[in-house]
């Protein structure tokens, strides 16, 4: 009898470990993975689109497009929701990049005496360094310089975010890939994210060029072209409601997600839209057309709150 308890208990002891093996297999197989395509540019003024490989993509996930401009101060994220094309590729609009000069920083001398105490003047890369010093650091502020309130207001989220796409310069090349940028750049990244929002996995942050419209000249499929003029844009920090989107357009932005998931009509570019309406010489050539048909005020139905 004590024989046989014993040789069940050891079966079951081994059939224990089994399942929880199995379950951690399982459970490593089904961990979704993604990678985000490199953006070939943006055209100043325009769309462009962001693909995305994801792996082990599981039931009530979506996929974002993560993105913002490559600003001193700003550094917080907005997103859009990304659209399946089959076989865990996926695509996302961006909206349409302003245009936007890149600001220029050089990095002062006593931070970086240590390191460079006996570099030629020609020889230093101060706005690459700059740069460099600024992802690194805590405070975001390399010379001590910046809006502080402004850092702290509207870099909440996006200071977390480490600019893995610098890795790929050394000193001279990035200073000289700064040297060349017509508009601030765009960085972006793609995470997959569950129905509480919460971060499943998150490709590395990629930088795009924003060029000039005769430089840069993107291709979209119908389904992209008709998405592009429909946006619903994502946001990360509660600054971002009631403003534009900081360095992107409103033309095509239609509704919005707060950091809550909760929808909501895109107030300040309806307000645009409304007002260009009411512009008295546009008024003028619709006296024909019945009062009504002029929007005033929009009044949307209210939204329940929901998740992703």
């Amino acid at each position: 009898m004590h024989v046989m308890k014993l040789t069940t208990l050891s079966a079951l002891g081994v059939c224990s470990v089994l399942m929880a093996g199995a379950a951690m297999a399982q459970s490593s197989r089904s961990a979704p993975a993604v990678a985000a395509e490199q953006v070939a540019c943006i055209p100043i003024g325009g769309n462009a689109v962001g693909w995305a490989q994801v792996e082990n993509n599981m039931a009530d996930t979506s996929v974002r497009l993560f993105f913002r401009r490559l600003h001193d101060v700003v550094e917080d994220f907005y997103w859009v929701e990304m659209q399946s094309d089959g076989d865990g590729r996926y695509w996302g609009i961006f909206p349409k990049a302003e245009d936007q000069e890149l600001n220029r920083h050089e990095l002062e001398r006593d931070r970086e005496a240590v390191k460079r105490d006996e570099q030629d003047d020609d020889e230093e890369h101060r706005w690459a360094e700059w740069w460099r010093y600024k992802d690194k650091s805590d405070d975001r502020d390399p010379n001590g310089d910046l809006d502080q309130e402004l850092i702290r207001e509207r870099a909440s989220v996006g200071k977390r975010f480490e600019r893995h796409w610098m890795t790929q310069f050394d000193d001279p090349e990035f200073e000289a890939w700064l040297e060349k940028q017509v508009n601030e750049p765009a960085e972006y990244f793609v995470a997959v994210v569950d129905s509480q929002g919460r971060t499943l996995a998150q490709s590395d942050l990629l930088a795009a060029e924003v060029k000039n419209p005769d430089d840069c000249d993107p291709v979209f499929t119908p389904q992209q072209a008709g998405e592009k003029e429909n946006l619903t844009i994502g946001e990360t920090g509660e600054w971002q409601r009631d403003k534009a989107v900081f360095h992107w357009l409103c033309d095509g932005v239609v509704t919005r997600y707060d950091p809550f998931f909760i929808k909501r009509p895109d107030g300040v570019c309806r307000a645009c839209v409304v007002a260009w309406w009411q512009k008295k010489e546009l008024l003028i050539p619709l006296v024909t057309i019945p009062p009504a048909v002029i929007i005033t005020q929009f009044d949307p139905d209210p939204v329940s709150p929901s998740t992703p």
